[in-house]
C-alpha cells in the first residue's frame, strides 16, 4: 500500500507529539506534587489510562466520522493528551506488582516517543508527490464546500498544483480558481494574528534583525552552557545515566541551534526550521531524561520550551505563509510561496 500524505501532516502529529510530551511530564509533576492522590475512594482506583483511552478515542471517532477540517487539529492535541496518559502507566502493566514507579517505565516511554518523533520526520522528509498534491486539491475542495477554505490556504494549493501536469490537476486547479475563498472573520484572535504577522515582516526587514537573533542565540547559548556547567559541577562519574543522557540531548540540540546561526544570513526560514529541529529535541528527549532525576527542573523546561517552541512555530508560519494575492490586504507586499512550512 502507497502512502499518500496530507497536506498537515507534519503540523498535526508534531501537535500530538509534544501534547504527548507534555502530558506525560506536567502529569508527573503533579502527582508528585499532590501526594499520587487516587480516584475513586478506598474501594477502587480510577487510573488515568482510563482517562487516556476515552482520549484517545475521542481524536479517533474525530478523525473517522467527521468530515470537517477543523476536526483534525483538535483531534491532534486530543490524541497527544491521551496517548500521553495512556503511555504514563506503562510501568504497571510490564510488572507484576503493577508497579507505576517502576524505574525503566521512563525509558519505555522515552524510546515510544522516540520512534514517534522518527515516524514524524520520516513521513515529513521529501516534498509532496504529484499524486499527493492532486488529493490535497481535493481537501481544499472539499474545505470550500463547507465554507472553510482561507484565501491562504487555497494560495498555498494551487502553487501546489502548478507543477502538476496532469489533466486530474487541472480540473481541480479550474475549480479551486472559481471557489469562493471565505476571508476569515473580524474576530479578536484574527487581528492579534495580523498584527504579529506584520510586526514580524516588518521586524524582519529591519537590517539589524538578524543581529538581534544572534544576540538571543547567544544568551540561549550561554543559559545552556551555565545548564550544563550546573551539571558538571561535581564531575561527571556522579551523575545518573538520565542527567547524562539529557546532557547530550542538550548538546546536540545546540548543534543545531549554531547550524541554524550558520544559515541565518542565507536563509532566515532555513534558520527558523533548525531552531524548530533543536527545540523538539529538547521537548521530546531531553524532558524526558531530565525528568527521571529533576522532576521540578524537567517541568519548568519543558513549559519555558513550549512556550519557544510555539513562538518558533509562528514564526514559520508567518515567514512561509503565502499570501493569497498581491495586494491582499491581509499583506499587500507578499506573493505566493509553494513552501507551507
Amino acid at each position: 500500500m502507497r502512502l499518500r500524505r496530507s497536506y498537515d501532516l507534519h503540523q498535526n502529529l508534531t501537535i500530538m507529539l509534544v501534547c504527548a510530551v507534555a502530558t506525560v511530564v506536567l502529569t508527573r509533576a503533579f502527582l508528585a506534587a499532590t501526594g499520587y492522590p487516587q480516584v475513586g475512594g478506598s474501594k477502587f482506583h480510577i487510573a488515568h489510562v482510563l482517562y487516556g483511552g476515552l482520549l484517545l478515542t475521542f481524536s479517533l471517532i474525530a478523525v473517522i466520522g467527521l468530515l470537517s477540517p477543523a476536526a483534525r487539529p483538535w483531534a491532534s492535541v486530543f490524541g497527544g493528551v491521551g496517548l500521553g496518559l495512556f503511555i504514563d502507566e506503562v510501568g504497571k502493566f510490564v510488572t507484576k506488582d503493577v508497579n507505576y514507579f517502576y524505574k525503566p517505565a521512563i525509558a519505555i516511554i522515552y524510546v515510544c516517543f522516540l520512534v514517534l518523533f522518527g515516524i514524524v520526520r520520516w513521513l515529513a522528509r521529501r516534498n509532496f508527490s504529484n499524486d499527493e498534491r492532486v488529493l490535497i486539491g481535493f481537501d481544499a475542495l472539499q474545505r470550500a464546500a463547507v465554507g472553510s477554505l482561507s484565501r491562504e490556504r487555497r494560495g498555498h494549493v494551487l502553487a501546489l498544483l502548478e507543477d502538476v501536469g496532469s489533466p486530474m490537476a487541472h480540473e481541480v486547479t479550474a475549480l479551486l480558481e472559481r471557489s469562493a475563498a471565505e476571508p476569515e472573520r473580524d474576530t479578536i484572535g484574527r487581528r492579534v494574528r495580523l498584527v504579529l504577522r506584520h510586526t514580524w515582516h516588518t521586524a524582519t526587514e529591519h537590517p539589524r534583525f538578524r543581529q538581534l537573533v544572534l544576540g538571543i542565540l547567544t544568551a540561549a547559548a550561554l543559559v545552556s552552557a551555565g545548564e550544563i556547567a550546573y551539571f558538571l559541577r561535581h564531575g561527571i562519574q556522579p551523575l545518573p545515566g538520565g542527567e547524562r543522557a539529557f546532557l547530550v540531548v542538550t548538546i546536540v540540540a545546540d548543534g543545531m541551534a549554531l547550524v541554524g546561526a550558520l544559515e541565518l544570513r542565507a536563509s532566515l526560514l532555513r534558520a527558523l526550521h533548525w531552531y524548530d529541529h533543536a527545540i523538539l529535541i529538547e521537548i521530546t528527549v531531553g524532558q524526558v531524561f531530565l525528568y527521571a532525576s529533576q522532576q521540578l527542573a524537567a517541568s519548568l523546561n519543558l513549559l519555558a520550551l513550549l512556550v519557544l517552541w510555539a513562538l518558533v512555530r509562528g514564526a514559520i508560519h508567518f515567514e512561509s505563509a503565502p499570501l493569497v494575492l498581491r495586494g491582499s490586504p491581509e499583506d499587500p507586499q507578499r506573493t505566493v510561496s509553494a513552501n507551507p512550512c
